[in-house]
């Protein structure tokens, strides 16, 4: 364990890196409140609920679990690039990587495709090498890792088809992925969606297998039905514009080719609402001022990264609880 002066030093070290990387390319930085009226509603991710008690009356919000929608209402009144540092809140999660209470570098392009992204991501892992570990090479819990661009691009569809067997693309229907289930001998319940039987397939057989490389990777071109707020590809629209980049054994980042529409927005947004309902959790509201700047925006491209496991590789940290200050469970 590092003495904690030197740690949290290399830690500011990287903040500072990574502001000057982004206002070097003419990005604003810009700062959204965090507890929102209305988050994204998403099956399996949890915003904790506070009340402030107002003058007028007590107000419910929750705390973001990601400034994603905040920044593209920004987008849409015409700002070109941003990007944010920013508290988020995820009720439930707690790991060695996860904890309810997380940093996350969120980054947006008005007027631009999510093949920016790449260029991003690669852009500044590399930056941060060079400042931190003097080269493209970072040492990561006993594994070297080459930072130096391209990283590894492999579609959902290449990964399940190697390392599962069989074409997801080709299972975009419930029966249809019970039945490759069931040929995998992997068990799955009455209750279970598509997505819980993609997760199962995904977590058990081809994430492991993706992770075996050390080289960093670009996961891409989701499934449709894992679209969330990303745009369907006009080339496919069987998969999404939608990129995960792991490195160093974590997913890091999660970025999207931004859906614009707000008809479609809306329709998704309502169907996970839906999803939330019949699980018994919490039913969000709908962020109305959200969906009306979609009306205003042009096609654009976000990537959300965790910071702490960004400071967890670039620090040599194995668990996310080292990556601050404090311990979280200590405060």
């Amino acid at each position: 364990m590092q003495p904690l002066e030197e740690r949290l030093r290399r830690r500011a070290q990287l903040i500072r890196s990574v502001r000057t990387y982004f206002d070097q390319a003419d990005f604003i930085e810009v700062d959204t409140p965090i507890a929102l009226t209305a988050p994204a509603p998403e099956l399996h991710i949890e915003a904790p609920e506070v009340t402030f008690n107002l003058l007028e009356a007590p107000q419910r919000r929750f705390l973001q679990t990601s400034p994603e929608l905040p920044m593209k209402r920004l987008l849409s009144l015409g700002l070109p690039r941003i990007y944010q540092i920013a508290s988020v809140f995820r009720d439930g999660d707690y790991s060695p990587c996860h904890r309810p209470e997380f940093r996350m570098l969120e980054w947006y392009r008005r007027d631009a495709s999510w093949e920016t992204l790449f260029t991003d991501c690669e852009g500044l892992m590399r930056t941060l090498a060079q400042l931190l570990c003097d080269g493209p090479l970072v040492k990561y819990q006993g594994t070297e890792i080459n930072l130096a661009p391209p990283f590894r691009r492999v579609t959902v569809e290449e990964a399940f088809v190697e390392h599962a067997g069989f074409s997801i693309l080709n299972s975009l229907t419930l029966p249809t992925l019970q039945r490759e289930l069931t040929k995998l001998n992997l068990a799955f319940g009455g209750d279970d969606r598509w997505d819980d039987l993609f997760h199962r397939v995904f977590l058990s057989l081809v994430e492991p297998r993706l992770l075996d490389h050390p080289r960093p990777l670009f996961l891409t071109q989701y499934p449709a039905p894992l679209g969330a707020l990303a745009r369907l590809s006009p080339e496919d629209p069987r998969v999404a514009e939608r990129v995960e980049l792991y490195c160093g054994g974590m997913e890091l980042a999660n970025g999207f080719g931004e859906l614009t529409s707000p008809t479609e927005q809306r329709s998704r947004f309502e169907a996970e609402r839906q999803k939330r309902r019949d699980a018994g959790s919490v039913d969000y509201p709908l962020d109305e001022r959200f969906l009306d700047g979609l009306t205003r925006l042009p096609p654009s491209a976000g990537m959300a990264l965790g910071i702490d496991r960004l400071v967890m590789l670039f620090l040599d940290l194995p668990t996310i609880e080292e990556s601050g200050s404090l311990p979280w469970s200590e405060t």
